[in-house]
């Protein structure tokens, strides 16, 4: 059984004027997200986080000037150039029952995940 399922934590950015990105990266960050994707420099005040945003923009703003990514015209969201329809996660269904594990067991298993994203 598949299930279609969207991370909740995405929020849609206006990356400039009429093209929206749909992403996870924090509110706070947003205005160094449009700052790589509109070209300009990095702003030395700003901390790990915004550098790491303005870097994402910079690579957003390279991948559609090579056709990695376009601006799909239905909602100007901008996707990948190889499908026209957005990223859809498909999960399966757990194929073994549940069963209660340690807090040790937990945190393991989810580093485990963690890592391997």
């Amino acid at each position: 059984m598949k299930a279609i399922g969207k991370n909740p934590n995405t929020k849609v950015v206006d990356l400039s004027k009429d093209i929206l990105l749909r992403t996870t990266i924090p509110l706070d960050n947003h205005p160094a997200l449009r700052s790589g994707f509109a070209g300009y420099p990095i702003n030395p005040r700003w901390n790990v986080n915004k550098v790491h945003a303005w870097k994402t923009g910079r690579r957003l703003r390279q991948a559609l000037q090579q056709g990695d990514l376009i601006i799909r015209s239905s909602d100007s969201m901008l996707v990948p150039s190889d499908k026209e329809e957005e990223e859809i996660l498909v999960t399966k269904a757990a194929t073994q029952p549940y069963r209660w594990i340690s807090c040790a067991e937990w945190v393991k298993q989810l580093l485990k995940n963690y890592q391997t994203v």
